[in-house]
C-alpha cells in the first residue's frame, strides 16, 4: 500500500537543515586597545614629556628670536652704512662741485686785474702719526698728557668712544694693553678699549673762489627793500635778511675737532670727533644799499657795493673794533665783504669835502679783490702793539697805532717772544649787545726753538663764556709783530666754549647752518707733488723680484725709506736692497700733505715723542735728509710757512700754505720786506736808512739777497728783489680731499676721496 504518499500531485517534504546567519567582528588590535586603556587611566603629560615639550619650544623660540635679531642687525647695519654712504656722497658730490668750479688757476703770482680770484690751501701739524694733541703721550705713562695747566685738558681713552687700531704691542706682551700711546709708545693700561689711532688729519683748511651756473650759491644778504629794518633806514642791530643766488662764491672748507670739556658739557659733543664746515660767501659787487652818511647837515649816500658804514666815533687806530663789525657780518649775512678805510667820507661833526674825518666801510669783494690776501674771508693780519721798527720798516715814520700788516695769515702758530701764557682779549661789535668771556688763555711753546709758538688755548676754572649776539673778535695782547691767529667758538647760546688756531664756524642762531659731516674722522688735503720719492719694500731677497710694499709719504714706512736714501746710499740708482736697508726707489709722484718734510720722526726711535710734539718746527728739519741724485726736486717739500722776500725770515709757524698769491704786493708803495737801498733791514745796525720800497718793479737793479746774507745785484727787477714771495713758487697739478667718517651704533668706518686736476687741458 502506497497511502498517502503515493498520492498524485503530492509529495513529502525534504528535510533540509536550518541556514543561520551569523556576523563575525573582527578581533580587536591589542595595542589599541592598551592605548585606550592608557587613555582611561592617564588625563595629563609625563614631567618628562612636559620637560621634552617645553626644550623644543624654547628652541624654537631661540631660533626665532637669533633669527630676527640677525635680521635687526643687518637692518641696523645696512641702515647705518645707507646712511654714512648718504651723508658721505653729499659731502663729496658738493666738495667736488666746488673743485671743478675752481676760478683760478692753480699758478702763484696772479694779477688781481685779471680777476680770477684764488686758491688757498692750509695744511695744520696734524696727520696720521700725529692725529691730535690731546692724545699725545711725551712722557711715556700710558695717558695722553694734559695740554696747560689743567690737568683734566686731555682726552681720557678709557672713556672714549674714538675707533681704534689693530696697533697692539709686541706678540709677547700684547694681552698687557690695548695698542700703544701716540707720541711716547708705551703701552696702554689693560681694557683700554681704544687707542684713538682711528682719527686721522683734521685741521687742514680749503679756500677758493668758485664759479657755478647751473646750480648758482644761495644765501643771507641784508634785506634791500621796505620800510624798516634795512641798511638805509636802521641801525645794524635791527636789520633783516633775505636769500639771494649768485653764480659766484668765495667757498671755505674747514674742520673743527670738538674740544676737550674739562666741565663736561659736550656742547659740541665727544672730545676728539670731528665736524667739517663749509662756507659758501656770495660774490656780489653790484650791491647797492645807499646807507645815508650825515655830516654837517648833508646827507652823503654810500657808494655801490658798500654794504655797511661803521659807527663815526670807530678811529682809523681802532682796527680791532672793525674787524670785530666785520666778523658780526659775515656771522650774520653769507656775502664776501673786506674792511676798507675810507679817508674821504664825512663823520658825523665833518662837512664835505671841506673837513673829511673818514669812516671805516664794509664793501662787497670781485674777483680781482679776492687775489689780494686782505680781503679774503678771515685773514685779518691785527697787530695790537707793533714795535717802532716795525712799524717804520713798512709804514714809515708815521705815528704807530694797532693795525693790519702783511701776510695777513689765516691760521698761524704766531712768532712770539719767549713768553709766558697771554691771556686773550675779546673784542664785540659795538652796535650789538654783549657780556665779555674771560679766562681764555693761550698754551705756549718754544718748538725746539728760540721763539715761542701758541700750539692751544684753555681756560681757567673760573672763566666765564661771556655772552654774543654773533662771535666776537679775539686777540692776543702782545708785542709781537706776527701773533698767533685766536677765534672764538660759540654754542647755540651764544657762549665762548673753547678758542681755536683754524677756522671757527657759526654760532648762536646760526649754529649747524654751516655743518656738513659730523662724526668725522679726518678731512686731509693733499697735493699731487711730481718729485715725491715712493719706495718698495722687499721682506727679503733682492731687487729683481715684485716689492711686497709700495711706500709713498704719508705711510708709517716712508720716512725710514727717505732716511735711508741719501746721497752716500743712492737706493734705486746704486746699490742693490739689503737686508739693513730693505728699500728701493720705485718711482716718483704722489699725493702729499704740504712739509711732508716735517712729518719726519727719528728712524732710530729715539726721540720720538720729541719729534711728533715738534712737527712743523725746526726741530724736525735734522731728519729731513738729502734724497739720492736720481730724486728730482720735490716742489712741496720744504716748510710751506710765508716770508717776506728770498731767504728772509720766517712770518707764520706751523702750518704750511699754498697759495695763488697776488702780484700788487711788488707795486703797492708798502716796504713788505723791510730792507733798505743797500738790501740791509732797516732795524739792522749797518743800515743806511733809505727805505727801498717796491724795488722788484721800479725798473731798477737794486741790490738783493739771493743766498746767505750778501746782497749783490743781478740785473733790474730780478727775482729777489721781490719784497715777497708765495710759500710754494709752483704750479698745483692736482688735489686729493680724503673725507673719513665713523658710524658709532654699527661701529663703522668708511673713507672716500676727491680728486681734481689743476691742469690746464
Amino acid at each position: 500500500m502506497e497511502g498517502l504518499g503515493s498520492f498524485r500531485g503530492f509529495s513529502a517534504p525534504e528535510h533540509r537543515p536550518e541556514k543561520r546567519h551569523v556576523t563575525r567582528r573582527p578581533l580587536p588590535n591589542p595595542l589599541k586597545i592598551r592605548a585606550r586603556q592608557g587613555r582611561d587611566r592617564f588625563a595629563a603629560l609625563t614631567i618628562v614629556e612636559m620637560l621634552v615639550a617645553m626644550s623644543i619650544s624654547l628652541l624654537i623660540m631661540a631660533a626665532v628670536v637669533t633669527v630676527f635679531a640677525n635680521i635687526s642687525t643687518s637692518v641696523t647695519k645696512r641702515r647705518a652704512t645707507i646712511e654714512m654712504s648718504s651723508a658721505l656722497r653729499n659731502v663729496r658730490e658738493t666738495l667736488a662741485r666746488d673743485l671743478r668750479g675752481a676760478t683760478c688757476p692753480a699758478i702763484p703770482w696772479q694779477r688781481p686785474e685779471s680777476n680770477h680770484g684764488y686758491l688757498e690751501i692750509i695744511e695744520g701739524p696734524q696727520n696720521d702719526y700725529y692725529p691730535s694733541p690731546w692724545l699725545f703721550d711725551g712722557d711715556g705713562d700710558g695717558q695722553a698728557d694734559p695740554i696747560g695747566t689743567n690737568p683734566d685738558q686731555r682726552i681720557d681713552l678709557a672713556l672714549s668712544s674714538l675707533p681704534g687700531s689693530n696697533l697692539g704691542g709686541n706678540v709677547t706682551n700684547d694681552f698687557d694693553g690695548k695698542g700703544q700711546t701716540i707720541g711716547g709708545g708705551a703701552l696702554l693700561p689693560e681694557n683700554t678699549p681704544t687707542d684713538g689711532r682711528g682719527l686721522g688729519d683734521g685741521d687742514d683748511t680749503l679756500m677758493l673762489t668758485v664759479r657755478n651756473e647751473k646750480e648758482p650759491f644761495v644765501g643771507r644778504i641784508p634785506q634791500r627793500t621796505g620800510t624798516a629794518n634795512t641798511p638805509s633806514t636802521s641801525g645794524f642791530a635791527g636789520w633783516e635778511s633775505e636769500e639771494i643766488e649768485s653764480p659766484l662764491a668765495e667757498v671755505v672748507w674747514f674742520a673743527l675737532e670738538n674740544p676737550v670739556d674739562p666741565n663736561r658739557t659736550f656742547a659740541f659733543g665727544e672730545a676728539g670727533y670731528r665736524t667739517i664746515y663749509r662756507r659758501a660767501l656770495l660774490i656780489l659787487p653790484d650791491l647797492e644799499y645807499r646807507i645815508p652818511i650825515l655830516g654837517g647837515g648833508s646827507t652823503v649816500f654810500s657808494a655801490p657795493g658798500v654794504v655797511r658804514v661803521l659807527n663815526a666815533n670807530i678811529g682809523r687806530d681802532r682796527s680791532d673794533l672793525a674787524l670785530a663789525s666785520l666778523i658780526a657780518f659775515q656771522d650774520r649775512y653769507d656775502l664776501s665783504v673786506r674792511l676798507e678805510w675810507d679817508p674821504l667820507l664825512p663823520d658825523a661833526n665833518s662837512s664835505p669835502p671841506s673837513d673829511p674825518s673818514g669812516r671805516w666801510l664794509i664793501r662787497t669783494n670781485t674777483l680781482g679783490d679776492l687775489t689780494k690776501r686782505e680781503n679774503r674771508f678771515e685773514h685779518h693780519g691785527f697787530v695790537p702793539q707793533p714795535t717802532n721798527a716795525f712799524w717804520t720798516e713798512q709804514r714809515g715814520p708815521t705815528p704807530r697805532f694797532a693795525d693790519r700788516f702783511f701776510p695777513f695769515a689765516a691760521v698761524t702758530a704766531g712768532i712770539h717772544s719767549n713768553t709766558p701764557a697771554l691771556n686773550a682779549q675779546f673784542v664785540s661789535d659795538p652796535e650789538l649787545p654783549s657780556t665779555p668771556a674771560t679766562g681764555f688763555r693761550s698754551v705756549n711753546d718754544t718748538l725746539g726753538g728760540t721763539d715761542t709758538a701758541v700750539v692751544a688755548y684753555e681756560r681757567d676754572s673760573g672763566g666765564a663764556g661771556g655772552s654774543y649776539a654773533v662771535r666776537p673778535y679775539v686777540f692776543l695782547p702782545d708785542t709781537a709783530n706776527y701773533p698767533a691767529s685766536v677765534r672764538a667758538v660759540l654754542d647755540e647760546n651764544g657762549q665762548v666754549v673753547h678758542l681755536t688756531n683754524g677756522l671757527a664756524p657759526l654760532g648762536g642762531g646760526r649754529r649747524g647752518d654751516d655743518v656738513m659731516l659730523t662724526e668725522a674722522l679726518a678731512f686731509d688735503l693733499r697735493v699731487y707733488d711730481p718729485g715725491a720719492p715712493v719706495y718698495g719694500y722687499y721682506s727679503a731677497g733682492a731687487s729683481t723680484r715684485p716689492a711686497d710694499l709700495i711706500l709713498q709719504p704719508g705711510d708709517p714706512g716712508w720716512p725710514a725709506a727717505y732716511y735711508a736714501d741719501t746721497v752716500s746710499s743712492p737706493l734705486g740708482d746704486g746699490p742693490p736692497v739689503t737686508a739693513s736697508f730693505p728699500f728701493n726707489l720705485q718711482s716718483q709722484g704722489a699725493y702729499v700733505d704740504l712739509a711732508y718734510r716735517l712729518s719726519f720722526i727719528d728712524p732710530s726711535g729715539l726721540l720720538l715723542a720729541q719729534d711728533l710734539k715738534y712737527r712743523r718746527s725746526v726741530l724736525n728739519d735734522q731728519w729731513a735728509a738729502s734724497a739720492s741724485n736720481g730724486v728730482r726736486n720735490s716742489p712741496f717739500f720744504d716748510d710751506g710757512l710765508i716770508r717776506n722776500g728770498v731767504g728772509a725770515s720766517l712770518l707764520t709757524r706751523r702750518y704750511a700754505t699754498y697759495d695763488t698769491w697776488s702780484w700788487h704786493y711788488e707795486n703797492n708803495g708798502i716796504n713788505e720786506d723791510g730792507d733798505d737801498t743797500n738790501g740791509t733791514l732797516l732795524s739792522d745796525a749797518t743800515t743806511n736808512g733809505v727805505r727801498a720800497t717796491d724795488e722788484g718793479t721800479n725798473g731798477l737793479d737794486d741790490a738783493a739777497v739771493y743766498s746767505g746774507t750778501v746782497a749783490t745785484r743781478l740785473g733790474p727787477d730780478d727775482y729777489a728783489e721781490r719784497e715777497t714771495r708765495p710759500p710754494y713758487d709752483a704750479p698745483l697739478r692736482g688735489l686729493q680731499v680724503s673725507l673719513r667718517a665713523y658710524e658709532r651704533d654699527s661701529r663703522q668706518i668708511r673713507e672716500v676721496r676727491v680728486k681734481e686736476s689743476f691742469v690746464p687741458e
